[in-house]
């Protein structure tokens, strides 16, 4: 726990993140993981009050005893997100996500499971304050978020439902005059309850950690971005997980509204 609010003071006071990148999903007990994104980020209205972030990713995990991220399939995510820039320092948003999750034995040989994926269909909202100081860009968030999970055959899943609560900060710093490169960190804490039977406590899951660089070609509507995830699960924590994450945003490729 000393570790989790050690690093959440360095990131608040020092630089933040994931600032549009796309960061990766949590994936549970595993050591490593890559996660690779492509999106399209488009204004809905000529000053840019309303936002649309549509993005396909996939993700590979390691086995339990090794840290080989490309070993075996992982997760496949379609997302949706509307953003609505209401006030200077206040934005909301709304999303639809639906994930599809390859699900694996704990021991050896790591055989996939029975059922052998797991579907979810998330809904989630977030709502956002922000301030500039220097340049920086300052972002607290809290994000709810319910997910009903499914399997293959859309028969219900053991674990039926989670709801969970999301706080995050962010600081984004651009490092050209330009503004066409950032570096970024975040830090968010996750707390949720679930339900088999009937709801259990609502109590600490677990925390997150990421450093992203991202560049805007120059002339281009395009920006690639390439980060770090650290994952601590459970207090005292029991699992340490690293992600590595690329992604590529197209920004406004329908137009400007």
């Amino acid at each position: 726990m000393k570790r989790i609010l050690f690093l959440s003071l360095l990131v608040f006071v020092a630089y933040e993140s994931c600032f549009g990148q796309i960061s990766p999903p949590g994936l549970g007990e595993i050591n490593s993981s890559e996660w690779f994104a492509i999106g399209a980020k488009q204004r809905l209205n000529q000053d840019k009050s309303w936002m649309s972030m549509t993005y396909l990713g996939v993700g590979r995990t390691s086995t339990p005893d090794d840290f080989n991220p490309l070993k075996r399939s992982g997760i496949y995510v379609i997302n949706e997100e509307v953003t609505h820039h209401f006030k200077k320092h206040w934005k909301y948003a709304l999303a639809l996500s639906y994930r599809w999750q390859d699900m694996y034995q704990s021991t050896e040989p790591f055989e996939p499971n029975e059922p052998r994926a797991r579907q979810e269909i998330r809904s989630y909202g977030r709502l956002s304050y922000l301030t500039t100081i220097r340049k920086m860009v300052f972002e607290l968030t809290y994000r709810p978020e319910m997910r009903l999970f499914y399997n293959p055959d859309f028969s219900r899943y053991d674990k039926k439902a989670q709801f969970r609560s999301r706080f995050r900060s962010k600081i984004s710093i651009p490092i050209d005059a330009n503004h066409t490169q950032k570096l970024s960190l975040s830090t968010e804490v996750l707390f949720s309850t679930t339900k088999q039977e009937d709801w259990d406590n609502f109590r600490y899951k677990e925390s997150r950690f990421c450093i992203f660089y991202s560049v805007t070609v120059p002339g281009k509507k395009i920006t690639f971005d390439i980060g770090y995830m650290n994952n601590l699960l459970g207090k005292p924590i029991y699992k340490d997980s690293h992600y590595l994450a690329f992604d590529v945003v197209f920004n406004d490729p329908f137009g400007k509204k």
